[in-house]
């Protein structure tokens, strides 16, 4: 009985907003009027403003008829509304109504600012400071690692080099593994980014029980299919519950900072705006 009560309420909450909407557009009494139910009118107008764009011509029609029927069905919901429902009842229902509008208006007009006024840049230098004072807020839930990842043809005669170079700590091996690996390499990635564990574990052919295991005692993998060899070094290695590398949560960061300053700007819009009004005498607070 409830929910067909909130149901009720709703219906008729959106057939009063419709009428407000009438009443806005009806200052043009020359406009095309499409439907009409008691002195409540739907005029074109209306219609157009409640037709999504880029809409075929075919869908453009069919969404008229159904807007237009359910706008007469509204109407008429409205009517008897008005009849049977008892006074404190119609009230609560306009105070709804203000209460939307309100906060309707609000939200539209805050957002018009924030697209207007709002500083929405987010530099490194402001990530990376956010970063460093909430580091322990950011948790991995699975391992991660920065890895030399190199596929190459088996079918190469000197191949088996690569597996030297990836070991070796000397730049110069890193440098000639690189330039290597361009002229010859199907695929490879020379370990400058964080990336999960398991992703990396898709890509080759061999699979991984207990990865933090091997993460701690391990350093080199070398795996092969009937095409291809594939080589890793694992250059560095972060388990679950370890910081998360800054790399992984920068857009997460960019966001928060970004809904900070909406809060901030918009609290400083209300407080200003009330601190205006107070110097200025724009409003009484009569007590109880």
């Amino acid at each position: 009985m409830q929910m067909n009560w909130n149901l009720g309420i709703l219906v008729i909450l959106l057939a009063l907003i419709n009428s407000s909407c009438n009443e806005l557009f009806d200052g043009n009494s020359d406009e095309e009027t499409i439907a009409v139910v008691g002195h409540n009118k739907l005029t074109n107008s209306q219609l157009q403003l409640a037709t999504p764009s880029n809409m075929s011509e075919i869908d453009s029609i069919s969404f008229s008829q159904s807007y237009i029927e359910r706008w007469v069905r509204n109407q008429l919901l409205l009517k008897k509304a008005e009849i049977n429902l008892n006074k404190q009842s119609l009230n609560e229902i306009e105070l709804m109504i203000d209460n939307y509008k309100t906060s309707l208006m609000i939200f539209q007009y805050q957002k018009m600012l924030i697209q207007q006024k709002l500083d929405t840049l987010v530099t490194d230098e402001n990530i990376e400071e956010y970063y460093k004072e909430n580091a322990g807020n950011f948790k991995l839930d699975s391992s991660v690692v920065k890895a030399i990842f190199v596929k190459l043809p088996k079918s190469l005669p000197d191949g088996y080099k690569v597996r030297s170079w990836i070991r070796s700590s000397r730049e110069e091996d890193i440098i000639t593994l690189e330039d290597y690996c361009y002229q010859n390499a199907r695929n490879f990635d020379m370990g400058e980014n964080w990336l999960y564990f398991s992703k990396l574990l898709q890509i080759i052919p061999k699979y991984i029980d207990d990865q933090e295991s091997f993460l701690k005692y391990n350093r080199f993998i070398d795996a092969q299919d009937s095409i291809y060899r594939y080589y890793v070094g694992i250059i560095d290695y972060k388990l679950p519950a370890d910081t998360t590398p800054i790399d992984f949560v920068k857009p997460q960061i960019k966001n928060i900072i970004l809904t900070r300053r909406k809060m901030q700007f918009i609290n400083d819009l209300e407080n200003n705006i009330y601190r205006d009004a107070v110097n200025q005498k724009k409003f009484t607070i009569y007590a109880n």
